[in-house]
């Protein structure tokens, strides 16, 4: 099982270096069932590939409005 997990920790480990040299950086976190479902479902509805760009635009929408812009 060992040499199975190498590769792939070393794929991943790559693929995260080229998101930080992208100015990115990986974050995982855990949400309620019902949170998840409603992202999905604009997901959906836009068209999305995967929850990050929801993600991003909801993070960046409530620091725009902590910040009062």
């Amino acid at each position: 099982m060992a040499r199975t997990e190498r590769p792939t920790r070393e794929r991943v480990s790559a693929h995260r270096e080229r998101l930080r040299a992208a100015g990115r950086i990986y974050v995982n976190t855990d949400l309620p069932v019902d949170l998840v479902a409603q992202l999905d479902q604009i997901k959906e509805e836009r068209g999305a590939a995967s929850r990050a760009p929801i993600i991003e635009e909801a993070v960046r929408l409530l620091i725009e409005k902590q910040q009062g812009a």
